[in-house]
C-alpha cells in the first residue's frame, strides 16, 4: 500500500472508483447493452424472415409464371383446336351446301326433260290426230263420200303408224 502511497493513489478513493465503475458497468449492461443486443437480435431475426419470405414469394413466382406460361400453352392450344375444328365444319358446310346445289340442279335438269318430254309427246299425239284428221278430210275430199268409217279408221290408224315410224 506504501507504493500506492508513493505513486499518489489513494487506495479508498480506487477502491470506490472501481466500485462505481462496477455499478456503471452493470448500469449499462441492463439498460444499454441487453436492449441493443435485443434490438440487434429482433432485427437480425426480421431481416431472416424477411429473406425467407422472399425465398418463398419467388419460389411462388416461380410457380405462378410456370402455371401462367402452360396455361397459355393450354389456351394456345385449346384456339388452335377450336380453329382447326372451325375450318372442318365450314368445309363439311361448303360440301354439304354444294352438293345440296348439284342435287338442286340436277332436279331442275330432270324436271326440264321430263317437261320437254311430256310436252313433245302431247304435241306428237296433238300432230297425229290433225294429220289423221287432215288425212281423213283429204281422202274424203278425194274420193268423195264413197270412205266408210270402217276405210277412215284404217287410214287414220295407217297414217299414225307412219308417223311413229319416221319419228323413230
Amino acid at each position: 500500500m506504501e507504493l500506492l502511497n508513493k505513486l499518489g493513489v489513494d487506495w479508498r478513493l480506487l477502491l470506490a472508483q472501481l466500485f462505481n465503475f462496477v455499478i456503471l458497468l452493470a448500469l449499462l449492461y441492463k439498460f444499454l447493452y441487453k436492449p441493443v443486443l435485443k434490438l440487434l437480435q429482433e432485427r437480425s431475426a426480421k431481416i431472416e424472415q424477411s429473406l425467407k419470405n422472399a425465398d418463398a414469394v419467388e419460389v411462388k413466382l416461380r410457380e405462378a409464371s410456370a402455371s401462367y406460361e402452360k396455361k397459355v400453352l393450354e389456351a394456345r392450344g385449346e384456339a388452335q383446336k377450336i380453329i382447326e375444328q372451325a375450318k372442318s365444319e365450314a368445309e363439311a358446310a361448303r360440301l354439304e351446301l354444294s352438293r345440296k346445289a348439284q342435287e338442286e340442279a340436277e332436279k331442275i335438269v330432270q324436271n326440264g326433260h321430263s317437261r320437254l318430254t311430256a310436252d313433245k309427246e302431247k304435241m306428237l299425239k296433238e300432230a297425229a290426230g290433225e294429220l289423221a284428221d287432215l288425212v281423213a278430210s283429204a281422202t274424203e275430199h278425194v274420193l268423195g263420200n264413197v270412205i266408210t268409217p270402217e276405210i277412215n279408221q284404217k287410214l287414220i290408224d295407217e297414217a299414225v303408224r307412219k308417223v311413229k315410224v319416221g319419228r323413230a
